[in-house]
């Protein structure tokens, strides 16, 4: 690194390495992101973690999970294969699927009568006051391509996923599927298939009716004809690109949209408001998608933070959206690939998902800091923060004299000792720190790491600082923390002679 002379200032320049994804279209514009941690109360903290809470025999896809309250118990579907979960969690066989992979949907009435769709079959189980799994016939249930199932009003509703329509069963009867007027409604405003009905959460009698380019606003009104009617003054442009990215919670419905001149965005209604909230760089990665259409979504809430999580399984991305602090972040499995939640559940006071890679059912918590497969697979969750472009108002040379920033230290490891998992680590189990690399032309190509290890247990300085880091005229910095620990990380400041 070149000296500083005497005529040269330092500048102390506060560097903002707590936030969220704001990369823009390209690198050159901003390179900045976040891998695997969120933002809370002004510092970077951990994402969820997880750990295999059970193995079942099918060893298929996860495609579902639902807890129901009134069981007081979860339905997986792992594969073609249907369990009923206990709080205990042990998994017991109900029931088979006639497909082996793909979404499906779950709901439940309040006669004990929980609904499976598959987009091929209707699936009752009906779990009190006898036990029961039945495949619907084409009589029982005489419409085709059932996709997306809700419950409102007494009735359970499936969108007919190859139609216009949506149909209703009788009231708390699941059995029961009639094929006439006062039992089906129709998508109005294009000419468009039905993708999902969805109750407004806390708008009572409402429901949002999605197509592929538009979505319409119903209300159950009692009509005998048929109990809904259309909202005739109110309708959204945008339809939905899958319905397994619909996600309802608190006073939220969240998904990934479409229309004909359109490519894939992220919307939320939230009473009368609807609104797009994905960011330019958000939406130009999505509108870069090989295969957008292969994607799905739920939310769910960490430690008070509302976060919306959805993964284009093709494109083998991940991507989390903090409704607390508005900000997006990566999220990730332990080899940056997507990350395996399918659809998370709150059972027995835990969330639980489902996972794209296998018929495990994970502990999904903040209080997690790795990701545990098995008694002998731990892996380190890679924790990465990608901060925003440095570069002078009149693009003069200037020079790094140092990095420094606050984070918690002296924090212990946890005890593991099997070497079988430290040979899966990038780094070894017993130690944590970070690793700092720096582009300088651009955000195109980061440099070596520079490591600075964490203090040993109970040395609680919490200073970190990188000296000496050369010379630049636009840089951007790659902080990797590293070790199956918490982090807990602060804004830094940069120190520059000029």
């Amino acid at each position: 690194m070149p000296a500083p002379n005497a005529t040269q200032e330092i500048q102390d320049i506060p560097l903002q390495i707590v936030g969220g994804n704001k990369f823009g279209r390209y690198p050159k514009v901003s390179a900045e992101q976040t891998w695997n941690m969120i933002v809370s109360d002004n510092f970077l903290v951990p994402y969820a973690g997880y750990r295999n809470a059970l193995t079942t025999v099918n060893q298929g896809e996860g495609r579902g999970l639902y807890s129901s309250t009134r069981g007081g118990f979860m339905i997986a579907v792992i594969g073609g294969a249907v369990y009923r979960v206990s709080k205990a969690l042990i998994a017991t066989s109900i029931g088979t699927l006639d497909t082996d992979f793909g979404d499906v949907y779950i709901s439940e009435n309040n006669n004990a009568q929980i609904v499976i769709t598959d987009g091929s079959f209707v699936y009752v189980y009906q779990y009190s006051p006898t036990e029961s799994f039945t495949k619907l016939s084409a009589i029982q249930f005489p419409y085709s391509s059932p996709g997306y199932v809700s419950f409102q009003n007494g009735r359970l509703i499936i969108a007919c996923t190859d139609t216009t329509l949506w149909v209703l069963s009788k009231l708390n009867d699941a059995m029961t599927w009639i094929g006439t007027g006062a039992y089906q409604g129709s998508l109005q405003t294009k000419p468009d298939f039905v993708q999902a009905a969805v109750p407004v959460p806390g708008g009572g009698s409402n429901l949002l009716l999605f197509g592929h380019t538009v979505t319409e606003q119903w209300q159950d009104v009692g009509n005998a004809l048929f109990p809904y009617q259309r909202a005739s003054t109110f309708d959204v442009d945008y339809g939905c690109i899958n319905p397994s990215t619909i996600a309802t919670l608190n006073n939220f419905i969240v998904w990934l949209a479409v229309n004909e001149q359109s490519g894939p965005t992220i919307m939320v209604a939230s009473g009368n408001q609807t609104k797009q909230i994905s960011t330019d760089g958000i939406d130009f990665k999505l509108g870069n998608l090989t295969d957008p259409e292969n994607c799905t979504a739920f939310l769910f809430q960490q430690d008070g933070h509302l976060l919306y999580q959805f993964t284009f399984i093709t494109d083998n991305i991940s991507y989390a959206y903090d409704f607390n602090s508005g900000l997006f972040f990566s999220v990730s499995d332990p080899d940056l690939n997507y990350h395996p939640a399918r659809e998370v559940v709150y059972f027995n006071n835990a969330y639980y998902f489902v996972s794209l890679n296998g018929g495990n059912i994970y502990l999904f918590d903040t209080t997690i800091p790795f990701a545990q497969y098995s008694t002998n697979d731990i892996q380190e969750i890679p924790r990465i923060r990608i901060t925003p472009p440095f570069r002078l108002p009149n693009q003069r040379m200037f020079i790094i004299k140092s990095l420094g920033f606050t984070t918690e230290n002296g924090q212990p490891n946890p005890i593991i000792t099997t070497s079988a998992i430290e040979a899966t680590l990038p780094v070894t189990i017993s130690s944590a720190g970070v690793l700092l690399s720096i582009s300088r032309d651009g955000a195109e190509n980061f440099g070596n790491s520079l490591e600075q290890p964490m203090n040993p247990t109970g040395v609680r300085k919490s200073r970190f600082i990188f000296q000496r880091l050369g010379q630049a005229n636009d840089v951007t910095f790659q902080l990797r923390f590293y070790g199956l620990i918490r982090w807990v990380v602060m804004d830094g400041l940069l120190e520059i002679y000029t």
